[in-house]
């Protein structure tokens, strides 16, 4: 059995484009559910200055995409990268998901990949943009209008080399440790205004 994880996306910076980003990855999983995945993972934090969760609206996206409630697993947990993959890893072994296909933007691509790598379960991390083949015209639309341009990969790129370079920082150190430091930096990071 394949599901899906929808990484989350910060919504205190650059909101809209935040949310275009989450409406895409939702409806790049309703396209995975129709063509056969059991399950949606959608697992962010509600951080603080958020009025909602990642996931809450990740869940609305869903719903409206037609995705049935029974297929979403939805917690209001994590607060990085590395606590989705956790977390994710926890729900696949529980629900007996043989694969992960998981969800983000072409600039998070490689950080999410490395993640997975050190990972017990298989784990295919793509953009929504490698779902329009078999997107309806509405998913089409959603997953279109969020298609990173350089402007968005030069803001990214920073935050994403930091987060890498603390990776490869707590390298050295031995796997749980370094997990659990990366999920506490996160928490600290982005502060659960849970």
């Amino acid at each position: 059995m394949t599901g899906v994880l929808i990484l989350g996306k910060e919504l205190r910076r650059h909101p809209e484009r935040a949310r275009r980003e989450l409406h895409a990855r939702s409806a790049a999983a309703s396209v995975a559910v129709r063509r056969g995945a059991s399950v949606v993972l959608t697992l962010e934090a509600r951080l603080r200055g958020q009025k909602e969760s990642g996931s809450e609206l990740v869940g609305r996206h869903l719903r409206a995409f037609g995705v049935p409630e029974a297929a979403i697993v939805r917690e209001d947990r994590s607060r990085s990268t590395r606590e989705e993959v956790l977390l994710a890893c926890e729900h696949a072994a529980r629900l007996g998901l043989e694969e992960l296909l998981v969800l983000t933007h072409d600039y998070h691509l490689d950080r999410t990949r490395s993640l997975f790598e050190e990972m017990p379960h298989r784990a295919t991390v793509i953009a929504p943009t490698a779902m329009l083949r078999h997107a309806t015209e509405l998913e089409r639309a959603a997953i279109l209008g969020a298609v990173p341009d350089e402007g968005v990969f030069a803001a990214e790129r920073v935050p994403e080399a930091l987060f890498s370079a603390l990776a490869g920082l707590l390298r050295p150190l031995p796997t749980r440790i370094r997990w659990g430091l990366e999920v506490r930096a996160g928490a600290l990071l982005r502060d659960s205004g849970g």
